[in-house]
């Protein structure tokens, strides 16, 4: 009778919620996932990553690390080193691969090869082609997926976890060709369908247990996570998603998970997976781990590593002589967060685009200026200015450029520059000479109105002079308007890096006191 009973129970268990929990096989295999993303060469996080990552390995010594990309550009040590330092440090901690991520593409291919020869593990990209590439084509790994060498390219690799095989896949973002500088010998490829066809080479040798290393962002990873079977883990960046716990997607062949761990070593993604005998995950718990976290006594949860800190130190001596410079001070704050500078007008970018019409007009009257919010990466502070200062906002090594533009085509770029604001895309300009308003509820490419340049009207028929960096004139960010003058001719290139234009500015007019003045109006703010 009791067995009658049971099996009734069991029957409308599997009619009412599709599964047999009490009979589900167990999992039999556990997996720790440890993961980084975005760091944009901020290594003053690195000492406090070490201990978190060697407290981890305490508890589960065959955990994986990996990173999504974005190791390069951002900070005063990327412009020393290189990526030179972050190899160093990577190594030493015992990375076990990483994907690109788009600004690995800043400095060109001479740069990024030099970055990956110093690799103790694997890079893993199965999208980004770089068979043409004279510097990057030597580095393409020729043997095995299960035995990838450090410094090598794969488009996928096999890693041994207790006994059981777990591949990993490597995507770029395709829009690397124009937001970063990579050479025209290197190739993006659909990065859904290279995806696919490397889950099914990993399946076809018997890998059932897949994760994606995602340098697409989280829309992106949401779109691969519902249309690709057979990932198990989606292990995002670019995006600079911080999320707490992972997003969940059930597809045909099991659920998928995505998880992406912010930016700058600010936290350290951790996973920690459950799997059935068929590769299926049955179980999961995922978590950011704050690395400056304090404990109930105000002490450091992971006190900065040792050898890291005493490394950190000694790479830091040239930055801080750098940085010490004054050239100029602000009676106000100079606001350059990533949110604000990516949606409305700043002060901080009122100061730079006025900076690069002043340079500009010193060497070719300009009507305008256009700066991409992208490329300003930090916030300044009242008071004093120095040289490192200036390289923090300014990181990227751009130089100033002079185009020439029809009215038709600086709406076209204004409309660009607002059609992804609510994603907080780094095409949005900040601008001098200029005004305009925008209306984020219209749809993209209907929302700019009342554009004046110098006070008059926006004249669709008129050539305009327009000073902007040469990333953007290299269609940067998506602006193809702007690559298309260029490439018609209508460029002058004024060999002067953004950097100096600011540095410059700063020294014959401080102290500074920008203001918003209405550059840049939204509707519904009004």
């Amino acid at each position: 009778m009791k067995r009658t009973i049971a099996a009734c129970i069991l029957l409308i268990t599997i009619i009412f919620t599709g599964k047999a929990a009490a009979v589900e096989k167990p999992a039999t295999f556990e997996l720790t996932i440890l993961h980084t993303n975005d760091v944009h060469a901020h290594l003053e996080n690195i000492p406090y990553l070490h201990t978190a990552i060697k407290k981890e390995r305490e508890k589960d010594g065959e955990a994986l690390l990996f990173d999504a990309g974005d190791v390069f550009s951002g900070t005063l040590y990327f412009n020393e080193y290189l990526g030179q330092a972050d190899a160093e440090f990577m190594n030493a901690i015992g990375y076990d691969g990483m994907t690109f991520g788009n600004h690995e593409f800043d400095r060109g291919s001479g740069v990024l090869a030099d970055f990956i020869k110093e690799l103790s593990f694997p890079v893993i990209s199965s999208n980004v082609d770089v068979r043409r590439d004279p510097y990057l084509s030597p580095l393409i790994g020729k043997g095995p997926p299960e035995k990838a060498e450090g410094g090598k390219i794969y488009p996928s690799i096999i890693k041994s976890v207790r006994g059981v095989d777990v591949g990993i896949i490597g995507v770029t973002t395709e829009d690397t060709a124009f937001l970063s500088s990579p050479s025209a010998d290197i190739q993006f490829q659909d990065a859904a369908r290279r995806v696919k066809e490397e889950v099914a080479s990993l399946q076809s040798k018997g890998v059932n247990h897949i994760i994606l290393l995602s340098h697409l962002g989280i829309l992106q990873d949401k779109v691969l996570a519902q249309t690709v079977e057979g990932i198990d883990v989606i292990i995002g960046g670019h995006s600079h998603s911080k999320l707490p716990h992972p997003i969940v997607y059930h597809g045909k062949s099991g659920p998928v998970l995505i998880v992406q761990a912010h930016e700058y070593g600010n936290d350290l993604g951790k996973i920690q997976a459950s799997f059935s005998k068929e590769g299926v995950l049955t179980g999961w718990e995922g978590e950011l781990i704050p690395l400056r976290a304090k404990d109930a006594k105000g002490h450091d949860r992971f006190p900065a590593d040792p050898w890291a800190k005493e490394r950190l130190a000694q790479l830091d001596e040239p930055i801080q002589e750098a940085k010490q410079k004054v050239i100029g001070s602000t009676t106000v704050p100079l606001i350059g967060d990533r949110h604000s500078v990516r949606t409305e007008e700043t002060n901080l970018g009122n100061l730079i685009t006025d900076s690069m019409v002043e340079k500009a007009n010193s060497i070719a009257p300009v009507h305008i200026a256009f700066q991409n919010g992208g490329g300003i990466r930090t916030s300044l502070a009242k008071g004093d200015i120095t040289i490192g200062d200036v390289l923090e906002v300014l990181p990227f090594g751009t130089a100033l450029v002079r185009l020439d533009l029809t009215g038709e085509e600086i709406l076209r770029a204004l409309e660009h520059s607002v059609a992804k604001v609510e994603e907080e895309a780094g095409r949005f300009l900040q601008v001098s000479g200029i005004t305009f308003c925008f209306d984020p509820a219209k749809d993209p490419g209907s929302r700019v109105t009342d554009v004046l340049i110098g006070g008059k009207p926006l004249d669709p028929d008129q050539s305009y002079r327009v000073a902007t960096n040469g990333f953007l004139a290299n269609g940067g960010d998506g602006y193809a308007v702007f690559r298309e003058a260029k490439d018609a001719g209508r460029i002058s290139e004024l060999y002067i890096s953004l950097y100096d234009v600011l540095s410059d500015y700063l020294q014959q007019h401080s102290p500074v006191s920008p203001e918003i003045e209405g550059r840049i109006r939204q509707a519904d703010k009004e």
